[in-house]
């Protein structure tokens, strides 16, 4: 499949937004995890950690929002921009529908997890008595990491899937020489 210089630009811009928002996500789980230990349906603090630490792993960790927010609308932004000009081609290649389909699964969820952080972001950033209690970070860091880290995975999984329907394309379908005349 050719692309025209408008589309490769947007690709560019897409691959750069996926790398940003993928490599923001991991490195922000790893911060967060120095803190918690995973329980079978729960996390908990590790031992030795204090309350001043953790509000230190919660600044780094919104401070990384920042990239992969602006990773995710980078992204966003570019795949919307080339809808139209990729709609006409979905007949043929399958796993060019079927790597949009996946991709705007996993932006319903980062669209709801963008929000928490930009909520713990303002908390964090604006606030100048920072309490690790908080009902900001306990609702925007702690039970998202309880509760609704799986969402943060999905997008995981949904992404290194387009990568692989990018990289390998399978289902698509092959043109005869008639069709390819028309």
């Amino acid at each position: 499949m050719a692309f025209n210089r408008y589309q490769k630009i947007l690709i560019f811009f897409w691959a750069v937004g996926i790398i940003l928002w993928i490599g923001g996500s991991i490195v922000r789980v790893s911060i967060v995890y120095d803190i918690f230990e995973p329980r079978i349906n729960s996390i908990s603090f590790r031992y030795w950690v204090t309350k001043d630490f953790a509000l230190w792993t919660v600044r780094h960790y919104s401070i990384g929002s920042l990239y992969t927010g602006i990773g995710f609308i980078l992204a966003l932004v570019s795949s919307i921009g080339l809808f139209p000009s990729m709609k006409s081609k979905f007949k043929f290649e399958g796993w060019l529908l079927m790597s949009y389909f996946l991709f705007f699964l996993a932006v319903l969820s980062e669209l709801f997890l963008l929000y928490c952080d930009i909520r713990l972001g303002l908390y964090v950033f604006f606030e100048h008595n920072l309490d690790y209690y908080s009902n900001e970070i306990q609702t925007f860091f702690h039970n998202r990491f309880a509760k609704l880290n799986f969402l943060m995975v999905y997008n995981w999984l949904a992404i290194f899937t387009i990568l692989f329907l990018f990289v390998f394309q399978p289902l698509k379908k092959k043109q005869n020489e008639e069709q390819s005349n028309l």
